[in-house]
């Protein structure tokens, strides 16, 4: 539901719901996922690697893009496709997303993660925030995640 200026309509005050209107689906934030830590930019990355229903897919970028935390520029050198790009306001939300990937590598026993790599986080949780930012920013997490995380690197080939 939108207002008559196009904005949707707030449902609460809370900053909490102002976040789930946005980010409260199953996949808006695997989508920030995928163009924060991997690096992905157009719409071809994202369908494949989680299997998202294209019409899906679509209203997540439009929703995102509307709401600022990305830009959709048309591709120079493929102008039948668009690249998309995280905004400052996108960016934003990466320590969410670290914070909540490190959750999950706590307690989801599927999660592939060394034991090590557990106990550095418990150890010196700033600090493994701090190297997956810098690896994050530096474009290298994939690398770090084999190295750092421990992920076999024959998972990530189902994430391609």
């Amino acid at each position: 539901m939108t207002s008559q200026n196009n904005s949707p309509v707030r449902r609460s005050p809370c900053p909490i719901a102002f976040g789930l209107d946005l980010f409260g689906d199953k996949w808006t934030l695997l989508v920030l996922r995928d163009l924060l830590f991997y690096n992905k930019s157009r719409f071809s990355d994202f369908a494949v690697h989680e299997r998202i229903a294209t019409n899906v897919l679509a209203d997540r970028l439009a929703r995102l893009e509307q709401a600022g935390v990305i830009t959709k520029a048309q591709d120079t050198e493929l102008k039948n496709q668009n690249i998309y790009r995280v905004t400052d306001k996108g960016r934003d939300l990466l320590p969410t997303l670290i914070e909540m990937s490190l959750w999950g590598m706590r307690y989801d026993a599927q999660t592939p993660v060394s034991k090590e790599f557990l106990r550095s986080i418990e150890k010196d949780e700033k600090q493994v925030v701090a190297e997956m930012t810098q690896a994050i920013e530096s474009g290298t997490f994939e690398e770090y995640r084999i190295k750092a995380i421990g992920v076999d690197p024959k998972l990530l080939k189902i994430n391609k």
